[in-house]
């Protein structure tokens, strides 16, 4: 026994362990990608270093003088190796939430059984024996597949096709049924009937049916080609990839060369020709048919190319905000938001999760209504987009990623983010983001294409400000350097 603890505690078993642990750290940085070479040298040289001086305090002298100093130079050794192991599960972890929220293909379809909140429902084995209805109108396969996996689960349950959303919600409003079974993205047809659908009822079952899509990226140097990505915040119980209607839709376009960012927002009432129906409706409507079709939407009507989308849960960016350790963000007024009652002052904030939460979802207290909404949606973009080029980054980069897996996916690749990282850290470099958004003329009229026989709300685009968009996002792909008035 004391034979194997002088093995494992010779200076030369305890030096081997730290220069391993040295080496899969170095091994991870370069994995990872993010470091500028300039950096991952000085990193080798100092760990060498360290390394060779641990050496020289553990090892012993021909003399058998200075053991105190071996001694300590063995536990020195020996926290250092933890340390370093630390620093490489961080590393890792890190590695690994890039990887997950990157080079996404996938879309998820969240198909639920609702019934009224007031209920006393809870769950499946809640309503056995008893019919349920759905619409197969425009979901057949979804629903067919749904309808499977709840039969497999509760095959008393009877179910019903009632053809359309308005019966739909009618006969749960009238508890003519006890329940219905619909596709989460089509809530906004049934809050046609009933405004507070999302409110007034509860989901007690759910399945996710999940597919493939095409990888509509069009791929670039992103360190020195000029790049658009379609940001799409969805407001969603279901994974960030569920098919949504896209609340938030804003564009952001990257110049690495001349360091400008333009935040391009629009509407999501906007009246605009959708994709898959060569019919207008509302740009939110596009979500419907999946991310790709906003993107599509949103080239055909501007005449410009979106290199890659990311899929943002809005309601995430409580933790978002939170791991970059707060922000500040600036405020066109004062006034108090309902989420949470907080109160903002014209000029900047500084703001935690849940504030900034507050921040960007408040409209009733502002003046321009859901206009100044946007533009809070971009100045809270903007705060967080120069925290996240800050040097703070290096030591928060980790929780920041972690933060966002689950609730922020992107079809751009892990390459491509990890290359631009590198950019900024590399140079440092002071971002100029600008801001501009997209106007119209609110009215109220039928004929959108999903919902052709009812009456909502749209906004008529100013061709002006789309042309405008438009040229300024040209003028950044032409390396020219923009200025919005």
């Amino acid at each position: 026994m004391t034979n194997i603890i002088r093995k494992i505690t010779d200076w030369k078993v305890i030096f081997a362990l730290q220069t391993i642990a040295s080496i899969v750290l170095v091994a991870l940085l370069f994995n990872l990608g993010i470091l500028p070479m300039k950096y991952a040298i000085v990193a080798i040289v100092v760990l060498a270093i360290i390394d060779i001086l641990v050496a020289l305090l553990m090892k012993p002298s021909k003399n058998g003088k200075g053991k105190v100093r071996n001694i300590i130079g063995k536990v020195v050794s020996v926290l250092l190796s933890v340390i370093l192991m630390i620093g490489s599960l961080y590393v890792a972890q890190g590695n690994s939430a890039l990887d997950s929220i990157s080079g996404t293909t996938t879309q998820t379809h969240r198909m639920v059984v609702v019934v009224l909140d007031e209920s006393d429902y809870e769950s499946l084995s809640d309503i056995s024996g008893q019919t349920i209805e759905y619409n197969s109108d425009d979901d057949s396969d979804n629903i067919a597949t749904a309808i499977t996996a709840l039969n497999e689960e509760d095959s008393s349950i009877s179910t019903e096709d009632v053809n359309d959303y308005e019966t739909l919600c009618n006969d749960l409003y009238d508890s003519s049924v006890v329940a219905v079974l619909i596709n989460e993205t089509n809530y906004a047809f049934m809050e046609n009937y009933q405004e507070d659908f999302a409110d007034e009822t509860r989901i007690i079952w759910s399945y996710d049916i999940e597919s493939e899509v095409e990888d509509i990226s069009k791929n670039v140097d992103v360190t020195n080609t000029t790049f658009t990505i379609f940001i799409s915040g969805i407001d969603t119980s279901g994974k960030v990839s569920t098919v949504s209607r896209s609340d938030v839709n804003m564009l952001v376009t990257v110049n690495p060369t001349t360091k400008q960012i333009l935040l391009t927002s629009i509407p999501r009432d906007y009246y605009v020709t959708l994709a898959n129906k060569g019919a207008k409706d509302k740009l939110t409507h596009a979500g419907l048919a999946g991310v790709e079709n906003s993107v599509a939407t949103i080239e055909n009507f501007m005449n410009i190319d979106i290199n890659y989308y990311a899929r943002v849960n809005f309601t995430s960016l409580v933790t978002m905000v939170d791991a970059l350790g707060g922000v500040s963000v600036y405020s066109d007024y004062n006034f108090t938001s309902r989420h949470g009652g907080y109160t903002f002052v014209k000029g900047y904030n500084s703001v935690n999760g849940d504030q900034a939460l507050g921040f960007v979802r408040e409209r009733y207290s502002l003046p321009n209504g859901d206009n100044d909404r946007i533009r809070n949606q971009q100045y809270l973009l903007t705060a967080m987009l120069k925290k996240a080029m800050s040097p703070a980054i290096i030591t928060n980069y980790s929780s920041v990623l972690d933060s966002i897996s689950g609730s922020f996916e992107t079809n751009m690749s892990s390459s491509e983010i990890t290359s631009l990282i590198k950019m900024q850290l590399n140079d440092m470099a002071d971002w100029d983001i600008q801001q501009i958004q997209l106007t119209g003329t609110g009215t109220t009229m039928t004929g959108g294409a999903y919902m052709p026989n009812n009456k909502l709300y749209y906004m008529i685009p100013n061709e002006d400000s789309v042309d405008n968009a438009s040229s300024l996002i040209q003028a950044m792909v032409n390396n020219e350097t923009i200025s919005v008035e």
